[in-house]
């Protein structure tokens, strides 16, 4: 699929996700508004007005902002295989925030394997050992292991290099 198509698809999807928001706080309004109008008239008071629900400045600039995410995202799993067809890079362009967001908080293999998030200090060198010794703990971790023959193996790894 040409990227040009993708980004037209992914941004109507966008678009179509800032329509579906409109359509979500009309729908609210109206509920609202049935509920007020069955109370009785001395209680009814004023209504609810759609505007306490509807920003006219913030919510089209979402729906631009949800278009350009539709359509960067269509050309991101557009172009690297992930969807093919019209209807994909429409349903990838309404579902942009969510998949962008959680492509951003993906962790990634050095962050995997240097334990989260936590950065080396300068003074922890990466020596072949610490990095056995980091991939075996996490191995154990996602097995549910505690003590292990790995355990035992890195210690003897490092005891044969003469540090504690």
């Amino acid at each position: 699929m040409e990227v040009s198509t993708l980004i037209l698809l992914g941004a109507a999807g966008g678009l179509l996700r800032g329509l579906l928001d409109v359509y979500n706080q009309f729908v609210n309004w109206r509920a609202d508004r049935w509920g007020h109008r069955q109370l009785p008239t001395e209680v009814q008071g004023e209504g609810p007005r759609f505007q306490d629900y509807y920003d006219p400045l913030a919510d089209p600039i979402a729906a631009i902002v949800h278009s350009a995410m539709g359509a960067g995202a269509a050309v991101l799993f557009g172009t690297t295989g992930q969807i093919s067809g019209g209807y994909a890079a429409i349903v990838v362009g309404m579902s942009a925030p969510m998949l962008l967001t959680q492509l951003g908080g993906t962790q990634s293999v050095s962050e995997a394997v240097a334990g989260g998030t936590q950065a080396l200090d300068s003074s922890e060198a990466a020596t072949p050992q610490a990095v056995q010794g980091v991939v075996q703990r996490e191995a154990m971790r996602s097995t549910g292991q505690t003590h292990s023959r790995a355990t035992a193996d890195s210690r003897q790894v490092v005891g044969e290099e003469g540090t504690p």
